[in-house]
């Protein structure tokens, strides 16, 4: 990628025909991440419940699942989320942001384990706010730049890219693009790219551009991992952008927690 072209010519570069992966109507891609033994089964029924929008359902069953177990790492984390998402899809909001300081949160700022449940559920929960609201962004950014200083995967990155613009850091955005953008190398690269600057515009306020490009990368986003699920997070930010735009707002979605 030419290192001369601008934040808005890269959104602006044609994407390639989406693939069958990329158009599956079944979020079959998020049974792979874990499916065997008790929480095997308890993922593959989630991921069904929210493929069916059976979301009362699913937070019924998954429910009573967690409330007769305990557990840690990142099938447990991972599990959190999804349970998160069916409190969110049924308005019960203060349950979904509790869940995220006592199982996901903790595993964020302490391991591996949840790199990118935390961003994604940080930024549901932002989107599905009734007004701005001060979110833990901090902690989650202070961890996504120690994680930037080396390679990660591609889905991996994204979700670092979500982490500086949840939490309002342009400047890391920037940083970040001049490194990278002029040396893109691969597909993937290049979608994560695009994505990022889809993110700074967002970041910045410029939620027309940040609607266009997000709309623009939101069909190819499983083509560097997740399912369906944990990518609907693509489509509610372009759609957030869209409504910003379309009412001249100028404020974030978002505010730093004091």
């Amino acid at each position: 990628m030419p290192a001369s072209k601008s934040h808005q010519e890269i959104a602006q570069d044609t994407l390639p025909a989406a693939s069958a992966r990329a158009q599956r109507p079944c979020d079959a891609s998020g049974f792979a991440l874990f499916s065997k033994g008790a929480a095997g089964a308890a993922h593959v029924m989630a991921h069904r419940m929210l493929d069916e929008a059976r979301c009362v359902r699913g937070h019924r069953l998954l429910g009573a699942w967690l409330e007769r177990r305990t557990g840690s790492g990142s099938d447990w984390v991972h599990l959190q989320w999804h349970m998160a998402v069916f409190e969110l899809a049924l308005g019960h909001w203060q349950a979904a942001f509790a869940r995220f300081q006592c199982h996901i949160l903790p595993a964020a700022i302490t391991s591996e384990d949840a790199l990118t449940d935390a961003p994604a559920l940080l930024w549901r929960l932002a989107l599905a706010a009734r007004t701005p609201i001060a979110l833990p962004w901090e902690p989650l950014r202070a961890r996504a730049l120690e994680c930037m200083r080396r390679v990660s995967a591609p889905y991996v990155t994204l979700h670092h890219l979500l982490v500086l613009a949840g939490a309002g850091d342009l400047a890391s955005l920037d940083r970040w693009l001049q490194t990278h953008a002029p040396r893109t190398d691969s597909c993937n690269d290049a979608l994560v790219i695009r994505v990022a600057v889809a993110l700074r515009a967002y970041t910045a306020c410029e939620y027309g551009q940040a609607a266009s490009a997000l709309a623009r990368v939101t069909p190819y986003i499983s083509e560097v991992g997740g399912s369906r699920g944990q990518n609907e997070l693509f489509k509610q930010l372009a759609q957030a952008a869209r409504r910003k735009a379309s009412a001249g707002d100028s404020l974030p979605v978002y505010l730093k927690a004091a």
